[in-house]
Protein backbone atom coordinates (compact mmCIF):
# COMPACT_ATOMS: atom_id res chain seq x y z
CA UNK A 1 0.00 0.00 0.00
CA UNK A 2 1.49 3.62 -0.60
CA UNK A 3 1.07 5.88 1.98
CA UNK A 4 2.37 9.57 2.56
CA UNK A 5 5.27 10.15 4.93
CA UNK A 6 4.45 11.88 7.79
CA UNK A 7 6.43 15.59 8.37
CA UNK A 8 8.84 13.69 11.36
CA UNK A 9 9.09 10.92 9.19
CA UNK A 10 10.99 13.09 6.42
CA UNK A 11 13.14 14.88 8.39
CA UNK A 12 14.63 11.51 10.49
CA UNK A 13 15.18 10.37 7.01
CA UNK A 14 17.23 13.77 5.66
CA UNK A 15 18.82 13.91 8.76
CA UNK A 16 20.25 10.23 9.05
CA UNK A 17 20.92 9.78 4.97
CA UNK A 18 24.28 11.27 3.29
CA UNK A 19 23.87 10.57 -0.48
CA UNK A 20 21.13 11.96 -2.89
CA UNK A 21 20.11 12.84 -6.12
CA UNK A 22 20.09 16.04 -7.96
CA UNK A 23 18.16 16.83 -10.75
CA UNK A 24 18.75 19.84 -12.86
CA UNK A 25 18.45 21.52 -16.82
CA UNK A 26 18.52 24.07 -18.56
CA UNK A 27 19.73 24.85 -22.46
CA UNK A 28 17.36 21.73 -23.65
CA UNK A 29 19.34 19.22 -21.45
CA UNK A 30 18.18 17.37 -18.06
CA UNK A 31 20.71 15.88 -15.38
CA UNK A 32 20.11 13.50 -12.25
CA UNK A 33 23.33 13.12 -10.47
CA UNK A 34 24.35 11.64 -7.18
CA UNK A 35 25.80 13.99 -4.36
CA UNK A 36 26.63 13.97 -0.75
CA UNK A 37 25.20 15.85 1.38
CA UNK A 38 24.16 17.27 4.84
CA UNK A 39 21.11 18.88 5.89
CA UNK A 40 20.95 21.36 8.56
CA UNK A 41 17.40 21.12 9.64
CA UNK A 42 16.33 23.86 7.12
CA UNK A 43 18.49 23.91 3.93
CA UNK A 44 20.53 20.66 1.83
CA UNK A 45 23.97 21.76 2.11
CA UNK A 46 26.40 20.26 -0.56
CA UNK A 47 29.81 20.99 -2.19
CA UNK A 48 30.92 20.03 -5.80
CA UNK A 49 33.46 21.23 -8.55
CA UNK A 50 33.08 23.36 -11.15
CA UNK A 51 31.96 21.57 -14.48
CA UNK A 52 28.29 21.33 -16.67
CA UNK A 53 26.38 20.58 -13.15
CA UNK A 54 27.26 24.01 -11.73
CA UNK A 55 26.60 25.74 -15.37
CA UNK A 56 23.80 24.20 -15.30
CA UNK A 57 22.43 25.22 -12.08
CA UNK A 58 23.63 28.89 -12.04
CA UNK A 59 21.70 29.44 -15.69
CA UNK A 60 18.20 27.27 -13.56
CA UNK A 61 18.80 27.08 -10.15
CA UNK A 62 15.12 24.89 -9.67
CA UNK A 63 16.25 21.69 -8.98
CA UNK A 64 14.41 18.27 -7.58
CA UNK A 65 16.41 16.22 -4.87
CA UNK A 66 15.76 12.82 -3.76
CA UNK A 67 16.81 9.92 -1.50
CA UNK A 68 15.52 6.51 -0.25
CA UNK A 69 15.67 4.11 1.78
CA UNK A 70 14.97 0.41 -0.08
CA UNK A 71 14.42 -2.79 2.00
CA UNK A 72 12.87 -4.62 -0.44
CA UNK A 73 11.35 -4.50 -4.01
CA UNK A 74 8.05 -4.11 -2.19
CA UNK A 75 9.00 -1.91 0.99
CA UNK A 76 10.49 1.62 0.18
CA UNK A 77 10.51 5.04 1.46
CA UNK A 78 11.26 8.07 -0.21
CA UNK A 79 11.42 11.96 0.32
CA UNK A 80 11.31 14.62 -3.20
CA UNK A 81 12.56 18.08 -2.63
CA UNK A 82 11.56 21.29 -4.74
CA UNK A 83 14.02 23.93 -4.51
CA UNK A 84 16.19 26.70 -5.41
CA UNK A 85 20.27 26.38 -5.73
CA UNK A 86 22.36 28.97 -4.33
CA UNK A 87 25.99 29.35 -4.27
CA UNK A 88 27.43 30.32 -1.03
CA UNK A 89 30.07 32.96 -0.46
CA UNK A 90 31.80 34.38 2.13
CA UNK A 91 31.03 33.31 5.73
CA UNK A 92 27.67 31.46 4.93
CA UNK A 93 30.30 29.47 2.59
CA UNK A 94 32.75 28.74 5.26
CA UNK A 95 30.41 27.99 7.91
CA UNK A 96 28.78 25.24 5.52
CA UNK A 97 32.16 24.40 4.16
CA UNK A 98 33.18 24.07 7.69
CA UNK A 99 29.80 21.39 8.13
CA UNK A 100 30.39 19.27 5.14
CA UNK A 101 34.46 18.69 6.59
CA UNK A 102 34.10 15.05 5.55
CA UNK A 103 32.60 15.33 2.59
CA UNK A 104 34.94 15.40 -0.57
CA UNK A 105 34.65 16.25 -3.95
CA UNK A 106 35.11 13.60 -6.31
CA UNK A 107 39.07 14.86 -7.71
CA UNK A 108 40.59 12.70 -11.10
CA UNK A 109 44.29 11.56 -10.10
CA UNK A 110 46.74 14.72 -10.36
CA UNK A 111 44.65 17.18 -9.33
CA UNK A 112 44.19 18.16 -5.55
CA UNK A 113 41.76 20.03 -4.17
CA UNK A 114 42.35 23.86 -2.81
CA UNK A 115 41.12 26.46 -0.91
CA UNK A 116 40.94 30.08 -1.92
CA UNK A 117 43.96 31.82 -0.02
CA UNK A 118 45.54 28.46 0.65
CA UNK A 119 48.88 27.82 -0.74
CA UNK A 120 48.41 26.15 -4.00
CA UNK A 121 49.77 22.03 -4.33
CA UNK A 122 52.64 21.54 -6.55
CA UNK A 123 52.53 19.56 -9.62
CA UNK A 124 48.90 19.29 -9.61
CA UNK A 125 45.46 20.05 -11.27
CA UNK A 126 44.03 22.55 -8.70
CA UNK A 127 39.91 22.05 -8.24
CA UNK A 128 38.30 24.53 -6.09
CA UNK A 129 35.02 23.48 -4.27
CA UNK A 130 32.07 25.10 -4.97
CA UNK A 131 29.84 25.30 -1.90
CA UNK A 132 25.96 25.30 -2.14
CA UNK A 133 22.68 25.34 -1.04
CA UNK A 134 19.45 24.17 -2.02
CA UNK A 135 16.29 25.96 -0.43
CA UNK A 136 13.72 23.79 0.45
CA UNK A 137 10.26 24.78 -1.76
CA UNK A 138 7.91 21.62 -0.94
CA UNK A 139 8.56 18.63 0.41
CA UNK A 140 6.44 15.39 -0.23
CA UNK A 141 7.35 12.06 0.82
CA UNK A 142 5.80 8.64 0.35
CA UNK A 143 6.24 5.39 1.47
CA UNK A 144 5.64 1.57 0.13
CA UNK A 145 4.80 -1.47 1.49
CA UNK A 146 3.58 -4.45 -0.55
CA UNK A 147 0.78 -6.06 1.09
CA UNK A 148 0.79 -9.98 1.32
CA UNK A 149 -2.51 -11.30 0.24
CA UNK A 150 -3.68 -14.81 2.47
Amino acid sequence: MLTELTPDIMETMLANQHFGRLACSADGRILILPMMYYYDGHFILGLTREGTKTELLRKNPQVAFEIDEIVSPGVWRSVLIEGTFEELQGDERDYVLYLLKGKKIPIFAGEKMGYPGGVPPQGHSIVYPVIYRIRIGQKTGRCYTQSIAN
